[in-house]
């Protein structure tokens, strides 16, 4: 994978991780959400931690970088990308075949659940949490991302 498809708000490459900070990998196919998210989380800090942001622009960028084995603490993941369960796929992969010592939460975004309801999705072991994006706003994110980072 080529790391320009990777960048953070520190400039952070991809073989470094903030150790300080929460490392918060966002995958999803839409720019305007990568940049969205961006500037809502800028300076913003959870349990005293600031955030550093990684991004990856699909499923299979998204895969390639847990497969770095970089400790990541979550995962803000969208579902519809290049398939509508692209979301699903990554995260059976991260829970069946990534890091056992590295298993992020994860949080599911999605404008449309594609084929699946959000109580199909919700279901789902591997996923702990999910949000629609049309339902997104900057307060609900902070509470999201309160509730589930561990304290």
């Amino acid at each position: 994978m080529d790391d320009y498809f990777i960048f953070s708000d520190e400039e952070t490459t991809s073989k470094e991780v903030e150790q300080n900070q929460w490392n918060i990998l966002v995958i999803d196919d839409d720019m305007a959400v990568h940049t969205t998210t961006k500037l809502a989380l800028k300076n913003v800090k959870i349990h005293g931690r600031g955030l550093n942001l990684i991004h990856a622009y699909s499923s299979i960028d998204g895969i390639a970088y847990l497969k770095q084995k970089i400790a990541i603490d979550m995962v803000l993941l969208d579902m519809v990308m290049e398939t509508h369960d692209a979301g699903l796929k990554v995260t059976r992969w991260l829970r069946e075949e990534g890091d056992e010592d590295n298993s992020p939460i994860i949080i599911l975004r999605t404008g449309h659940p594609g084929l699946l309801t959000t109580a199909d999705i919700l279901a789902d072991e591997h996923i702990d949490g999910m949000i629609e994006k049309s339902n997104l706003t900057y307060h609900k994110l902070i509470e999201l991302l309160t509730r589930t980072l561990p304290h």
